[in-house]
């Protein structure tokens, strides 16, 4: 079963199951046009557009402005034209994200990117090292181990490299969504 989230005067509330939501929408504790979520869905809907609550609402007195799913940043518009460039420039390796660690330190958008960029050049980093260690390991193991070796490098290397173009599609569209795998656990720049 999935869970729900659904914004009431303003505020998100949740994680609720589809009972719960259908049971506020058939007693007016929500309106047909109340914004929900659940993971699966590419941002917040109303209510009355999905076949799960159809029937279930009653009728829309105000509507509410769309807010990004739990988990992802909305940045300003200002902040994010003036500063784009500096977001794209924090996942180029090795150490560009650099740039705007020092250009836009006032930039909570760039630094978002920044501190994507920081994390995403440690995980390479350290994915290099196990790589390297394994790689002393493999190659004692004649042909076979060549070619594991060599399969990990590329396999690492592209995976790297997804996630960079990744981010910078993400900068680019001036999103705040966390990267894939590594992206929202650590906070190491503010």
């Amino acid at each position: 079963m999935s869970t729900w989230h659904y914004m009431k005067n303003g505020a998100q509330n949740g994680p609720v199951t589809v009972d719960e939501v259908r049971s506020l929408l058939t007693s007016g504790g929500l309106n047909s046009d109340a914004l929900v979520w659940r993971e699966g869905l590419a941002g917040w809907v109303p209510a009355n557009t999905l076949p799960e609550f159809s029937g279930a609402a009653q009728p829309a007195v105000v509507a509410a402005a769309v807010p990004p799913p739990p988990g992802v940043a909305t940045p300003e518009t200002a902040d994010v034209e003036k500063n784009k460039i500096f977001a794209i420039l924090a996942y180029l390796p090795p150490l560009l994200f650099l740039v705007p660690l020092l250009a836009a330190r006032e930039s909570k958008f760039a630094m978002y990117h920044c501190n994507q960029g920081l994390v995403l050049t440690l995980a390479a980093f350290a994915l290099w090292i196990v790589n390297m260690m394994l790689g002393m390991i493999l190659l004692f193991i004649p042909v076979v181990g060549w070619i594991m070796l060599s399969m990990l490098h590329l396999v690492v290397f592209f995976g790297i490299v997804a996630l960079a173009v990744i981010g910078i599609v993400n900068a680019a569209n001036g999103a705040c969504k966390p990267l894939p795998v590594i992206g929202g656990r650590f906070t190491l720049v503010k």
